[in-house]
Formats: C-alpha cells, sequence, structure tokens
C-alpha cells in the first residue's frame, strides 16, 4: 500500500530511534553492573548513559522536531513497554528447577526499581527539557553549539539521576567511590564526544553521498516507525527472557519468551499487508541489528571484570555467547520465510484471501522458529525429551494466538488503511486547492 505523506524524512530517523531503544533497555539490563578495572570502580551506566547522550545529540542535529519527538516519544515507551512486559513474564510461575537458577536472581532482579530508575532519569534529562524547548526556545534546536549543551546537560543529568536511584537506598558498598569513579568515566566520554562535534563542526564540510536514492515510500509513514519500535521492544523482551520456563497448572511448560514473540508476527503481518515485502525485510534486518547491537554490547559488558561482591558475570557469559547465533539465525529465518511467503501466496488462488494468507505465512515461519530455535538455545543444557516437549508446547500456543489474533489483524489492518486513505485524500485536496 502506498500513501502520500509531505513528511521530510531521512535515512538515519529509524536507525537512531532502534538505537536509543536499544541502549535504553540494555541499561535496564545492566544497571547493577559494576566494573572494576586498574584500580577504578564504576558501574555500567557510567558507559551507557554517555552513548545515549550521544544519539541524542546526533537525533538533534539529522532529525527535525517533529522527529525529534517522535524519537524521544518511541524511547520512553519502549522502556514502559519493555518493563512491564518483563514483569508480566516473572510474576509467572516458574518451572520449579528455575528457582535456584541465576537467571531468576539476577536479570530480573528489582525490576520496578530499574524502570523507575531509567524512567524517570531518562524523562528528567531528555524528554523534558527537550518538550520545554520545542515549546518555549526552538532557537535552541536550531544551534549547533546550544545543540550541545542540550545533550551533555541530558548526559550528565541521566546518568546522575539513574545512578543516584539504583544504588542509593541501600547503599551500595563504596558507594562514593564508585560513584566518582563512574562520573570521571562518564565526564571522559561525554566531553570527548564533545570535543569530536565541535571539531567536525569547524573543519570537516558537509558530506553528501554520491548515490542519493530516494527513500521508499513506507519510511515517511510515522505508523511505520513505529511499528517496527513496538516489534523490536518485544523482541528484546523476549531475548531477556530467553531461558526462563513457565509452568502452568495444567502441567504445560512454556519458555517464557515464547508468550509473547507472536506480538512481532503480528507486526510482521501488518507491515507485509500494509506496506509490502521489502517493508517487511527491512523490518528483518532492523531486529536482527538490534538484536546483534544489544546481544554483542551486553556481552562487552559482561566481558569487563567486576568486583565480588557484586558479580554478575558467571551467568551472563554463559548465555550470550550462545543467545547470539540461535537468535540471529532464528530471527532471520522466521521473518524472512514470513515476508516471502506473504508476498508470494498474493498470487496464488488460496492466497487471495488475506485470512488464509496469513495463517499460512505464519504456520510456517512458526514452524521453523521453532525447530531453529529451540534446538539451537537449549541443546546440551535440557535433555532430549525436554527440549521436545518444550518445542511441541510451543509451536501449540503460537498457532492458538495465531488463530486467536487473527481477527485483530485483519481488523488494525482496515482501521489502519483506512486512516491512511483518508490521509491521502486530504493531502490531495490540499494540495489541488493550492
Amino acid at each position: 500500500m502506498t500513501t502520500v505523506s509531505t513528511a521530510h524524512q531521512t535515512r538515519s530517523y529509524l536507525p537512531l530511534t532502534i538505537s536509543m531503544m536499544t541502549c535504553l533497555i540494555l541499561l535496564i539490563n545492566v544497571s547493577f553492573k559494576i566494573i572494576q578495572i586498574q584500580g577504578m570502580m564504576f558501574t555500567a551506566s557510567s558507559l551507557v548513559c554517555p552513548l545515549v547522550a550521544i544519539i541524542y545529540l546526533i537525533v538533534l542535529k539529522q532529525c527535525n522536531i517533529v522527529q525529534q519527538r517522535h524519537v524521544l516519544h518511541q524511547s520512553i515507551l519502549a522502556l514502559y513497554l519493555f518493563s512491564v512486559g518483563i514483569y508480566l513474564l516473572v510474576n509467572l510461575p516458574a518451572a520449579e528447577y528455575m528457582h535456584d537458577n541465576p537467571a531468576y536472581q539476577i536479570v530480573f532482579e528489582d525490576i520496578p526499581k530499574k524502570f523507575f530508575a531509567a524512567t524517570l532519569a531518562f524523562g528528567l534529562g531528555f524528554y523534558l527539557p527537550h518538550l520545554l524547548c520545542c515549546a518555549k526556545r526552538k532557537e535552541v534546536l536550531l544551534s549547533p553549539r546550544k545543540r550541545l549543551l542540550l545533550a551533555l546537560f541530558g548526559g550528565f543529568s541521566f546518568f546522575t539521576l539513574d545512578f543516584y536511584l539504583l544504588f542509593s537506598e541501600p547503599h551500595v558498598h563504596s558507594f562514593n567511590r564508585i560513584y566518582l569513579d563512574s562520573l570521571m568515566i562518564a565526564t571522559g566520554i561525554l566531553f570527548t564526544a564533545g570535543i569530536i562535534y565541535l571539531s567536525c563542526l569547524l573543519f570537516v564540510r558537509r558530506f553528501d553521498w554520491p548515490f542519493n536514492k530516494s527513500l521508499p515510500d513506507y519510511l515517511s509513514q510515522t505508523l511505520y516507525h513505529y511499528l517496527v519500535g513496538f516489534a523490536v521492544t518485544i523482541m528484546l523482551i523476549c531475548l531477556a527472557c530467553e531461558y526462563r520456563l513457565v509452568s502452568f497448572s495444567n502441567g504445560w511448560t512454556l519458555a517464557a519468551s515464547g508468550l509473547l514473540f507472536p506480538l512481532t508476527f503480528m507486526v510482521s503481518n501488518l507491515i507485509g499487508e500494509l506496506y509490502g515485502y521489502k517493508a517487511n525485510l527491512r523490518l528483518t534486518v532492523v531486529l536482527i541489528s538490534a538484536e546483534l547491537a544489544f546481544d554483542l554490547l551486553l556481552m562487552g559488558a559482561v566481558a569487563l571484570p567486576s568486583p565480588e561482591f557484586f558479580n554478575l558475570n558467571p551467568f551472563y557469559s554463559f548465555i550470550v555467547p550462545r543467545r547470539i547465533p540461535a537468535a540471529t539465525l532464528a530471527l532471520f529465518v522466521t521473518f524472512v520465510v514470513n515476508a516471502l511467503c506473504l508476498e508470494y501466496l498474493k498470487k496464488t488462488e488460496l492466497g487471495k484471501s488475506r485470512g488464509w494468507r496469513i495463517l499460512i505465512a505464519n504456520t510456517l515461519a512458526t514452524s521453523l522458529l521453532c525447530l531453529v530455535n529451540y534446538s539451537l538455545l537449549f541443546g546440551g543444557i535440557y535433555p532430549y525429551e525436554q527440549i521436545l516437549s518444550l518445542t511441541m508446547s510451543a509451536w501449540i500456543f503460537k498457532l492458538g494466538v495465531t488463530l486467536l489474533g487473527l481477527p485483530i489483524v485483519l481488523w488494525l489492518y482496515n482501521l489502519f488503511y483506512k486512516q491512511a486513505q483518508d490521509g491521502s485524500t486530504t493531502i490531495k485536496q490540499v494540495n489541488i486547492g493550492n
């Protein structure tokens, strides 16, 4: 489906949005990680918070004001969605042998506290100052040097508030020392980024790519960006809960990640039907890129040594290297198959019905997902019989959710399609009037 939009888009808008969302979710995952190097003791947040500020600075430079607001909206929505999703999955009954698992104690510890710290710090550091600038002082967003000051202020505020809310109560061991060392690290990164930014303004001329292809129409649609952001957040929730098993009263045991993952299929279906298979393939690229960035950054943080009194490394060192190839291959196979099946089935007699088309494509994609993901993820950890049981349970559950969710997908498609058509008609009438 092609719609008309007058919004100016840049190629960096979508990557910057996903990058900021991924970094914020990474921050929640490594909130309590403490690093000890060369006598210094600092938090992982002193590395992640400046990274968020750097992305924010690039957003201020590359995107217009409307896009900047959308980036911040999606980022704070991602924090809400991730924390709520994790909290819901944590409170489902875990399988008995999960209670002594480090994942149960480390990954899901103090989720409300992590969420509150990250959200409040992000809101006061970036979201509200930008909102005030949009309302009263838009010239701040147009001046390169004032953008830098806004980003630096946001970075310092974001780090300090997040650190204080996480570690002040109860007081962590060596609180003052950790804070000062962390502040030095964060300050060094922020000032280095600021110097590089100012140097580029002074000495580097604007670079234009020799090949400047026009952007696809779907990238000019705000809905597409929000759908992709939603899918990325759900995928990262599933990654965080990959090894957690949930046991229900009827005897069923499911991987917690499988409970929410069907929502990403719903997004893929909507994108494929609204914007075509190329937009769906771009969703696949974005999901894999976000997964790789998240896991590699997480593994990088884990690789840094921690003090003995706060060492979370053993668990992460075990799961992350194993998860990267499994998740990457599973995402690639699943979403490419779903996108291509939706497109191919349009040319067949059976596929002319949108409902049947989605159902067939999702069934094939779900089957491949369960086969690839569970065999790679749990092989060597659980007995073969248990892996087979988990795979079959997940396959049945996901097919059931697909059937139940099909009317919702069709309803959303009709709703979004009608809104897009109405918007196109309005824009055409305005253009004719002018």
